[in-house]
């Protein structure tokens, strides 16, 4: 499945969350998520045009997510391969025995947000102020989901967060 993501910092995000209720966006969850990240050859957890492989704990499930190399776009564009598995242990045994290298355990809260295949996500990691990830399968949504939230689709970065904030990922 493609996958198209922009995301907005300094935002007002009180102001956001009723923005998307009045659009009929419904909270699915509301959690800290455990991330852990791979990297080996064409894979990078700090490079949004690289391909991503990651383990995640999230709203009850585990799931492995591979992301494709990004497409020519401003915004990340690439295909999305998400797999549930039972065992967070076991997953990161077996994708260290493929040959991956284990990156640093992290964890963030979101608050996950969902209208029809557009999702809404008010992120906080660190001492990084509270940002909405905005994700879509088509990046004509995209374009038409800014123009509804009143959000300059110009000022969305098409980066991961760590090449947007560096310093808190060394």
């Amino acid at each position: 499945m493609q996958k198209v993501e922009l995301k907005f910092l300094d935002i007002n995000v009180e102001e956001m969350k009723n923005k998307i209720a009045i659009l009929g966006a419904k909270k699915i969850y509301d959690e800290d998520i455990i991330s852990l990240p791979f990297s080996g050859e064409g894979f990078s957890f700090g490079d949004s045009n690289k391909k991503l492989l990651r383990i995640r704990k999230v709203n009850g499930d585990i799931v492995i997510t591979y992301k494709g190399e990004n497409r020519e776009s401003q915004m990340i564009n690439k295909e999305e391969i998400e797999i549930k598995v039972d065992d967070f242990d076991k997953a990161s045994l077996l994708l260290e025995r493929l040959g991956f290298e284990k990156g640093n355990l992290f964890t963030k809260h979101r608050e996950h947000y969902e209208m029809g295949d557009i999702h809404f996500e008010f992120d906080t990691v660190f001492d990084i102020p509270t940002y909405l990830e905005i994700e879509t399968q088509r990046e004509q949504d995209m374009f038409d989901i800014c123009t509804k939230l009143d959000l300059d689709i110009n000022t969305g970065k098409n980066k991961t967060i760590v090449e947007l904030f560096p310093k808190y990922f060394k």
